[in-house]
C-alpha cells in the first residue's frame, strides 16, 4: 500500500499534503481518523496505525506541523546529525513558519534559508552541518560548542571550507563570532598536541590577536610556538 510505504520511510508520519497527493479526499481522510487507520498529530500531521512514535518519528511530525519549508534546527538538529546527546524535544524548527502549530515546537523564524544550509537525515528536513553549528553558537556554553565542532570532525561532517562560506553570508547572526573563534582552532596552521597550548590558542584568539602558527618545522628543528 502506497501510503504504508511513505509512513515507513518517516517513522509512521505523514502530512496533509502527502495523503492528498495519494488520493484521500477530507472525507476519507476523515473516515481513517474515525477509524484509527490515522492519528491527528496536528492540524496537518498523521500518524499512521499508532501515535506511539520513535524519536524520529516526533521529529518529522514537528516539521511537517511548521508547513513548507520548514527545517528541523538548533538542538533538534544537533541530535539528529549525531553532534549531541540530549534528547531533541521540545523540538525546535527554522523556516517561514506562519501558524504556531499545536505540537511542543520552538519556532525561529528566518525569511530564508540558502540551499547549502538545509540536508536531509533519514530524509527529515534538517538544516546542514556548519548551519547547525552556526545557530548553536549562538545559544550554548563556548565549551559545548568547541565539543560539538569535535564531535562533527570525528564523525567526517566538518567542512572548513563549507563553514567559512556560511560565515562570509552571515555577519549579522549572534553566532557569527563564537563560531569563527571555535573553527579558528581547528584550521591546519592551527594545529596542537597538548591541552595547554589549545588553551593558550584560545587566549590569543580571545584578545584578537593574529592566529599563531603551532608546531611547524623549519630547517630540521620543530619548533613550538
Amino acid at each position: 500500500m502506497a501510503l504504508a510505504a511513505v509512513a515507513d520511510r518517516q517513522h509512521g508520519v505523514v502530512s496533509v499534503g502527502q495523503l492528498r497527493a495519494l488520493g484521500y479526499s477530507r472525507p476519507s481522510i476523515a473516515r481513517a481518523v474515525a477509524s484509527g487507520y490515522l492519528h491527528s498529530l496536528d492540524r496537518s500531521v498523521y500518524a499512521v496505525g499508532h501515535a506511539n512514535l520513535s524519536l524520529h518519528g516526533q521529529c518529522f511530525a514537528a516539521v511537517f506541523a511548521c508547513g513548507p519549508g520548514a527545517v528541523l534546527s538548533h538542538h533538534s538538529a544537533a541530535w539528529v546529525h549525531g553532534l549531541a546527546r540530549w534528547k531533541p524535544a521540545p523540538f525546535h524548527v527554522t523556516g517561514p513558519v506562519a501558524r504556531r502549530p499545536r505540537l511542543p515546537v520552538r519556532i525561529h523564524r528566518a525569511r530564508r534559508l540558502e540551499n547549502p544550509d538545509r540536508a536531509l537525515i533519514e530524509g527529515i528536513p534538517v538544516t546542514a552541518v556548519p548551519r547547525t553549528l552556526l545557530d548553536m553558537a549562538a545559544t550554548v556554553r563556548f565549551d559545548w560548542l568547541e565539543k560539538m565542532v569535535e564531535r562533527s570532525e570525528e564523525l567526517g561532517l566538518f567542512d572548513l571550507r563549507a563553514v567559512e562560506e556560511l560565515l562570509g553570508r552571515t555577519i549579522g547572526h549572534h553566532g557569527h563570532k563564537r563560531l569563527r573563534r571555535a573553527i579558528a582552532l581547528y584550521k591546519p596552521t592551527s594545529f596542537t598536541r597538548s591541552g595547554l597550548e589549545k588553551w593558550w590558542l584560545e587566549l590569543v584568539l580571545a584578545a584578537g590577536l593574529p592566529q599563531p602558527h603551532m608546531n611547524y618545522v623549519e630547517e630540521g628543528f620543530e619548533l613550538d610556538c
